[in-house]
This record gives C-alpha cells, sequence and structure tokens, in this order.
C-alpha cells in the first residue's frame, strides 16, 4: 500500500466521526419512523444500521492489522485505500453511473407503455445495487 493517507490521527478522528454520524442517522430515522406508528420498520432500520457500524468496524480492524491480508472491500470500507483499491472503486462507479442512465431512460419507456411507474421506481435501487456489486467483483478481479 503505497498511498499516502492523512496523519493516523486525523483519518482516525474523521472515520469515528462518520460512524458518530451514521449512528445518529439510523437513529433518528428509526426515532421518526417508530413515531409515525412504524415499530417494525424502526427496528429494522436500528439492525441494519447497527449491523453497517459492525461491519464497517470489523473492516477497520481487519485492515490496520492485517493490510496484506484485508480485501479491497475491506480496505474501501474502513477508509484505508491503496491506488488499486481507488482504481476498482472508480472503475466500479463509472459503470454504476452509465448503468443508472440506461435504467431511468428504459423506465421512462416503460411508463409510456403503461407500466405502473411507482413499480418500477421501487425496483430501480435493487437493480442499481445488484450492479455495483457485480461491477465491483468484476473490476476487482479483472485489475
Amino acid at each position: 500500500m503505497s498511498t499516502d493517507h492523512l496523519t493516523t490521527h486525523k483519518s482516525t478522528a474523521a472515520w469515528y466521526l462518520g460512524i458518530v454520524a451514521g449512528l445518529a442517522v439510523a437513529l433518528g430515522l428509526a426515532l421518526a419512523v417508530g413515531n409515525a406508528g412504524h415499530a417494525d420498520t424502526a427496528a429494522g432500520i436500528v439492525t441494519g444500521g447497527m449491523l453497517v457500524v459492525v461491519l464497517a468496524a470489523t473492516g477497520r480492524l481487519r485492515s490496520s492489522r492485517a493490510a496484506d491480508r484485508a480485501g479491497t472491500a475491506a480496505r474501501l470500507a474502513a477508509g484505508r485505500p491503496d491506488e488499486r483499491d481507488v482504481r476498482v472503486h472508480q472503475g466500479s462507479l463509472a459503470i454504476v453511473g452509465v448503468v443508472s442512465v440506461i435504467l431511468s431512460g428504459l423506465a421512462s419507456a416503460a411508463t409510456f407503455l403503461g407500466l405502473d411507474a411507482t413499480t418500477i421506481v421501487r425496483s430501480m435501487p435493487f437493480a442499481l445495487l445488484l450492479t455495483a456489486v457485480l461491477a465491483f467483483v468484476v473490476v476487482n478481479r479483472r485489475t
């Protein structure tokens, strides 16, 4: 790993600030949804938010203790990527951007053909998430 990083103190402080902000957003959203009468959804938001925080902390710990064995995704999630990891991440996001433009065009055409717009809009995030995962795996294997 040859990327010059911020000093350890600055990057660690920024990482902890991001974790606290993520927790605050997840808990605030869960509180708002829970007060609206959707307790099960609020519980799911809290569970998912905590799972993401635990996975990010595990990836950061793993990438700091065994950086040579940590994978690309673990180093990216931990905020300690090298040049190759950054290239893989940028390439994956570029593919997702192109697919999102294509999907939005297809969604617009589908609404003109009579498909339900609500269904299309609700399915697009899942299609883009699947695209992101597949693009990351393919770009990571090819570089």
